[in-house]
This record gives C-alpha cells, structure tokens and sequence, in this order.
C-alpha cells in the first residue's frame, strides 16, 4: 500500500517542481535553473540505484535500504511542502520583474523610433 502511495505521489512531482520553477524564476535566468534541476534530477537517476545496493548490503536487506530511501523521499517532500509559504511572493517578484522589463523595452523602443524620427528630419 506505502509503495502504491509513493509511486502515485512520486509521479505529480516532476510537473508541479518544473512549473513551478518557471514561475518563480526571471526568463532570462531559467535555462540555468533548470539545467540545474535536470542536473541534479538525473544525478539522482544515475546513482539512486547504486545508493540503494549499496545500503542493501551495509543496512542487511531491502526492508531498511528502502526505508532509509523513504525518508529521504519524506525529507524532499516536506521541502516542497514548505514552497507553499514563498511561492506567491516568489512569483510576485518575477511578475513585477517581468513588467519592468517590459516597461524598460518599451521605454527604448520609443526613444528609438524618436531618434529615427529626428534624424529623417535632418
């Protein structure tokens, strides 16, 4: 039943982390957060299983390796868990970020198109 549970609850965990990464980070900023995510993310993949044998023979069975892996599972998911007191601010920054930006290339392009402007006068 813990393992049902666990893979139910694993698999909704790579969607909601990734957008939620987008939204709390700057556009330009995102192709190095998540290449950091995905870095990390594949280490996991990579050297879980070694991890896991390698508790299995120091720990003298599958039953405490896996309970060892569950409570990091635990520790991971209380992390994210507490996403939920930063999020909405996080993504109040990006947002106010994201207008100025904007504000900014509007700001230049009109001043570009004065500058042309001006100089067809001339």
């Amino acid at each position: 039943l813990i393992s049902i549970l666990a893979g139910v609850l694993s698999a909704i965990t790579g969607p909601i982390v990734k957008s939620t990464l987008q939204n709390v980070t700057m556009p330009q900023m995102r192709g190095q957060a998540f290449a950091l995510l995905n870095t990390f993310d594949d280490l996991g993949r990579g050297l879980g299983p070694a991890f896991v044998a390698y508790l299995i023979e120091r720990l003298g069975g599958r039953r405490n390796a896996f309970n060892v892996g569950i409570c990091g599972w635990i520790l991971c998911g209380v992390l994210n868990g507490l996403l939920f007191f930063t999020v909405e601010a996080d993504e109040e920054k990006v947002r106010l970020g994201v207008e100025q930006m904007v504000t900014e290339n509007d700001k230049n392009a009109t001043c570009e198109r004065i500058n042309l402007g001006q100089s067809k006068h001339r």
